[in-house]
């Protein structure tokens, strides 16, 4: 890991990912999610586990058209 490391708050991954930050903890409790961590009350996520999730996530389509 980086000496530092970029931290976005519920609201940030909301927004990246078009979900509410009610959404990623419900994601969070089901262990959907991305993993966040907890300093006292404050939710954060790290830029670099978020742009993972995404990345181990992704879907590739299973068949290809032709151009016919």
């Amino acid at each position: 890991m980086a000496p530092y490391t970029k931290h976005l708050t519920p609201v940030d991954v909301g927004r990246l990912l078009g979900v509410s930050p009610r959404t990623l903890s419900r994601w969070h409790a089901q262990r959907l999610g991305p993993p966040r961590c907890k300093v006292g009350r404050t939710v954060l996520y790290r830029q670099e586990a978020v742009e993972h999730w995404l990345r181990e996530n992704e879907i590739n389509p299973t068949r290809k058209f032709s151009n016919v």
